[in-house]
């Protein structure tokens, strides 16, 4: 039977690399290079992230793919920006090969019984059943992807930007491709992260940006569904292996629940809401559903001054920026991962009775502990916001599970003191690099003084709150039906007696579950109390502070879901139970139905198979009125070595100014005012740098204008039609003047030409 499984699974395999050929055409082959790679990572790094997830059915397979993209990632980077290494695709292979040759270090020395399990037939098959899975979610993504594949839009320029000015950089922290003279000043080691796989897999930026968005996408569901199967499993126990299926279910539901479900927003708008008009002769602005409109509702229906911002992933994948807060996904969710099997390892510690040996190594230098750290130090130049939320969930899960081994002696507190301080510190430590070189954009958190109307609360938030609380009410039903039928003879003066009771009463399942969700609920009800003041003012002053929080606590309300559902249908305790989920999970699979809509609006309305564009982010230059300028880019990236500055017109955020820079990497003097404005905190500087951009353009002095392009150290000046239609008096006499013409296209009122600056002027 099992031969047959395999072969079966083999055959998928095969089925889907063939339907790769198919349907991705030429870009097939840049897709196989990332796959295979992430593969080859996931089994590299296998001994180490067996030593945390010996527990789970697959030893934490799909989570190894991430912790071997984070940890070869993360070196390369440090020796990069430490200058030990440049940071090439040479490099990159060299710190591979190191990050091989520990991991081999550890299955050498690992346990024999656990090296064996590693390799035992029967335990291998979940890994390939999950990388069918993997495999399966990235080709979909990707070929979706493929009709709309511009990096082109909303936050799009930048991401891209930031990975092509990598892509050039020797060192970290890469050169600022909109503020020349400087580095980024930014949450960039996502980005970098990107590049670093498009280098190994010896991909370009183009194709490497919307490998790296699928890839996203898929291990969002995949990584949810393998933590709530290892969460569900653990709480059936021994019923496990009479009800196989039931783990399954809700890994899907959670995989669904975090990567594709929308929230009620879509469910009331796109169903009841025109149903209701239709059968009263209504029309109205939500007739045809946008699927923007559930991520832009508080403050914008009805339309108010506070105006605010609830994204969740799936409006991510769909949208397609490659923004800081979308790559963290994957290193959120293995954080999570972590979390739960350290849960199981103090059920373990409980069970056999260690909690009285209290050592340093065992219980603040292991594996779980210092990954905690190294994650978490991560978040601080991935996505800041991460940082301090995980570092919060995580120690309310390390807390709870203390307070469980340790019976809520003092030692409970101590041992989570000293395992606190310590990631606190590693965390730093990981991070150092990054913060030396780093000014910080805003600290400074205010009171709020508008709050979301209840409804459009419970419209956005009722679903899973609810269903975190009907969950909590469950597990305080529980205890009080045991502590009826047990009737222990406690001391009613015995100190958190019924704290204490309640938590030992909890399986790690029950306990990871409602930590996640009261903390999820938390990040819901913190931004109606606070925000963290940043540039945006007025009608928008918590729009980021919201989206920030509520994106993380859609994740974890997604994880909790799939398992409260597979709980509450099958192991129901109370006759409510059964109606509860029936009507909960209804609501929540109208939500899954959002990715479908936005897919087909977004991707494919109107088109056919044929209409496939591939996985080039670049290639929508070389239509319609950029031509000229996707041309003269291609020119620059062909012949342009290095790190040179180059000139071209400077303007507003989410615009097509800053095309030059974003799509060869090369430094300009200034790129998108606002985002700039957001990361240097200095409107003078950047106020200077236009008007003196603009004076280059059009002035007649020679002398000045040598004199500023001294001054910036610019080598090239770039003129297409944007830089001809926002300086209407530019004097392409003059420029002419200072250099050689490389490059020239196009003539007339829209010339497009570039310049190399003589060495003497």
């Amino acid at each position: 039977m099992f031969k047959l499984k395999n072969i079966i699974l083999y055959g998928l395999t095969v089925l889907l690399l063939i339907a790769g050929m198919i349907f991705l055409k030429e870009d097939f082959l840049s897709f196989f290079r990332w796959w295979l790679l992430v593969f080859i990572l996931g089994i590299i790094f296998l001994p180490l992230t067996r030593k945390m997830f010996s527990t789970f059915h697959d030893s934490g397979y799909l989570f190894s793919k991430v912790i071997g993209i984070a940890i070869s990632g993360y070196l390369m980077w440090l020796l990069s920006s430490i200058k030990v290494l440049k940071f090439t695709e040479v490099s990159c292979y060299i710190v591979l090969i190191i990050c091989f040759i520990f991991n081999g270090i550890l299955f050498y020395k690992g346990k024999e019984e656990e090296n064996k399990t590693l390799l035992d037939p029967n335990h291998v098959f979940p890994m390939i059943a999950e990388e069918v899975l993997f495999l399966f979610l990235f080709l979909l993504w990707a070929y979706i992807r493929g009709f709309k594949p511009e990096a082109y839009g909303t936050e799009k320029f930048m991401d891209y930007g930031f990975m092509s000015a990598m892509m050039r950089s020797d060192y970290m922290p890469p050169k600022d491709l909109w503020f020349s003279g400087g580095t980024i000043n930014y949450y960039y080691v996502g980005q970098y992260m990107s590049t670093f796989l498009t280098k190994l897999t010896f991909n370009t930026v183009n194709v490497g940006y919307n490998l790296m968005l699928t890839m996203l996408a898929a291990l969002s569901f995949a990584l949810p569904y393998s933590l709530v199967f290892n969460i569900t499993k653990s709480c059936l126990g021994e019923k496990y292996s009479n009800r196989k299926w039931i783990p399954r279910i809700s890994g899907v539901l959670s995989g669904a629940g975090v990567s594709l479900a929308g929230n009620l927003h879509f469910t009331l708008y796109y169903w009841v809401v025109p149903t209701i008009r239709k059968i009263l002769g209504i029309e109205g602005d939500f007739a045809d559903y946008w699927f923007p409109n559930s991520t832009r509702y508080i403050g914008y229906n009805p339309e108010t001054t506070d105006k605010t911002i609830h994204e969740f992933p799936s409006y991510s994948f769909i949208l397609g920026d490659l923004h800081a807060h979308v790559i963290n996904i994957i290193f959120v969710l293995t954080l999570l991962g972590i979390l739960f099997a350290w849960l199981l390892y103090q059920k373990n510690k409980y069970d056999n009775h260690e909690r009285q040996r209290f050592q340093i190594k065992q219980e603040i230098i292991n594996p779980f502990i210092i990954m905690i750290g190294f994650f978490i130090g991560l978040f601080h130049t991935t996505n800041f916001w991460d940082f301090p939320i995980y570092f919060v969930v995580a120690g309310g899960v390390i807390l709870f599970s203390n307070a469980v081994v340790y019976e809520f002696r003092l030692k409970t507190l101590l041992v989570t003191a000293l395992q606190g301080l310590f990631i606190i510190s590693v965390s730093a430590l990981i991070a150092l690099p990054f913060t030396l070189r780093f000014d910080q954009i805003s600290t400074e958190i205010m009171l709020v003084d508008a709050h979301t109307p209840f409804y459009q609360l419970l419209i956005l938030w009722g679903l899973p709150v609810t269903l975190i609380i009907g969950f909590l009410y469950e597990l305080a039903g529980n205890l009080e039906s045991k502590s009826k039928a047990d009737k222990p003879d406690f001391k009613a003066d015995k100190p958190n007696f019924i704290l204490f009771r309640f938590l030992k009463s909890l399986s790690p399942s029950d306990l990871y579950i409602l930590v996640l969700g009261l903390c999820a609920i938390g990040l819901v009800i913190m931004p109606e109390i606070i925000y963290v003041k940043d540039i945006y003012s007025g009608d928008y002053k918590r729009a980021n502070t919201m989206f920030k929080l509520t994106y993380q606590a859609f994740i974890m309300f997604g994880i909790c879901s799939g398992y409260i559902f597979a709980k509450f249908k099958t192991l129901h305790h109370f006759h409510w139970q059964k109606t509860f989920a029936n009507i909960t999970l209804f609501l929540f699979l109208t939500t899954l139905w959002y990715p479908v809509v936005s897919v087909k609006d977004w991707y494919v309305k109107d088109k056919s198979y044929k209409d496939f564009k591939g996985l080039d982010a670049a290639k929508f230059l070389n239509e319609g009125d950029k031509q000229e300028d996707y041309k003269a880019i291609s020119w620059l990236n062909e012949n342009i070595d290095g790190t040179p500055v180059i000139l071209e017109a400077t303007g507003d955020s989410y615009s097509d100014y800053g095309r030059v820079s974003v799509f060869t990497g090369l430094p300009t003097v200034l790129g998108w005012y606002v985002h700039e404005w957001l990361w240097r905190g200095d409107t003078d500087m950047i106020n200077q740098r236009a008007a003196d951009i603009q004076t280059i353009y059009t002035s007649t002095d020679q002398e000045l204008v040598q004199t500023l392009i001294d001054k910036y150290g610019i080598e090239y000046i770039y003129v297409g039609k944007l830089e001809q239609t926002k300086y209407n008096s530019l004097n392409n006499d003059l420029l002419k003047k200072l250099g050689t013409i490389v490059y020239s296209g196009s003539e007339g009122v829209n010339e497009t030409y570039i310049i190399q600056i003589e060495p003497n002027g």
